[in-house]
């Protein structure tokens, strides 16, 4: 009798089990189709044993069938194939519980994703499998050089004020010890300095301004005001130059709500853009006009022009076209203008004919 009921308690122990390990391994299922991430299984020779939709998407397949039983390295370019031993080493051989690597596989029609790789080990059936999640990082691969182009770039732009500005100092102060007297190239002296005061100055705004956009800490101090004075005065430092000749049109005298300070931003970002980057353009066009419930102004140079491709990128963050990058800056003017008009309410955007100039544009609630 006792023998019996012994063995009715573990038959029913074994059913439990058994339950649960179902159970188990419905959840575990579960989490694996439907994962937003790409998950695979793999064998010690990484060949690839299970995936789940998500990574059929991320290589651009139509089903499983089609990558299951091939091996890892199908999908990853000959110079990353180093990337997989290591793994492979450190997870099988070094018997690492888990690792994690970045690098580069390939989707079927050659398109090359950077992924963020992280795999852990467990056992089935007597073998040790690799159970691996992907995740696509391209966007922050690609924004990851672009930050560290822009270190070099900034440190480079800082540099350079820094330095004619010192030298110029020197420079006076040494004339100044000589004879006390303003002559033509003392002028020409505090001229350069002065405009390398000012570059240096837009600089640091541009850094502090990238600074708080990522903060969320961008604030509005809006009053109303007429938007020809802030023309005007946004335009001094190019006129003073006398080589370029701004022309303002339509209806400048329209009042705004608005924050003075950072339109006048937004106008000094867009007239610097149209010299530096439309030179042979000694015409810059500021156009006024009301639109819909809206107020347009419209930045225009007869430069020449800025190809399709180019257009849509242009007010990203650290977005220099090829031109841009024979010109200074820090490709941060049209992303900080973009923030501070969207802060507004308004849009931002710009048309370009190659040949024939580009219009850079922004409107505001009337």
């Amino acid at each position: 009798m006792k023998t019996h009921q012994l063995l009715q308690n573990e038959i029913a122990a074994l059913k439990k089990e058994n339950r649960e390990y179902r159970e188990s391994h419905s959840r575990f299922e579960t989490v694996f189709e439907n994962s937003r991430l790409g998950n695979k299984i793999i064998s010690a020779e990484l060949k690839i044993l299970q995936v789940n939709p998500a990574m059929v998407t991320l290589l651009g397949y139509d089903n499983k069938e089609e990558i299951i039983g091939s091996k890892i390295f199908d999908y990853a370019p000959d110079y990353c194939h180093k990337d997989w031993k290591v793994l492979q080493e450190r997870l099988w051989q070094k018997a690492t519980p888990s690792f994690s690597l970045e690098t580069c596989l390939m989707k079927r029609d050659g398109t090359l994703i950077w992924c963020q790789v992280t795999s852990i080990l467990f056992p089935d059936h007597g073998e040790t499998l690799g159970y691996t999640i992907i995740e696509d990082v391209t966007e922050k691969y690609y924004l990851k050089l672009q930050k560290e182009g822009f270190i070099s770039i900034a440190s480079h732009e800082l540099k350079t004020p820094v330095t004619v500005l010192r030298a110029n100092t020197q420079l006076i102060e040494r004339k100044m010890k000589i004879g006390g007297l303003i002559t033509a190239d003392l002028v020409k002296f505090c001229t350069v300095t002065a405009k390398n005061v000012l570059k240096l100055n837009h600089l640091v705004d541009d850094l502090l301004n990238s600074t708080r956009i990522d903060r969320g800490e961008l604030e509005l101090h809006k009053t109303i005001f007429i938007l020809a004075d802030v023309i005007k005065g946004c335009c001094t430092h190019i006129r003073l130059e006398g080589k370029y000749k701004i022309t303002n049109t339509g209806e400048n005298l329209v009042q705004v709500y608005a924050d003075q300070f950072k339109i006048d931003q937004v106008l000094v970002n867009l007239v610097n853009n149209a010299v530096k980057y439309a030179p042979e353009s000694l015409e810059i066009i500021i156009n006024v006009e009301k639109i819909k419930g809206f107020i347009k102004v419209t930045v225009s140079d007869r430069g020449e022009g800025i190809e399709p491709e180019h257009i849509a990128k242009l007010f990203d963050r650290y977005y220099r076209t090829n031109s841009a990058n024979r010109a200074s800056g820090l490709g941060l003017g049209l992303y900080i203008s973009k923030e501070i008009v969207t802060k507004h309410g308004g849009d931002i955007g710009a048309d370009s004919v190659v040949g024939k100039g580009s219009n850079f544009w922004f409107t505001l609630p009337d």
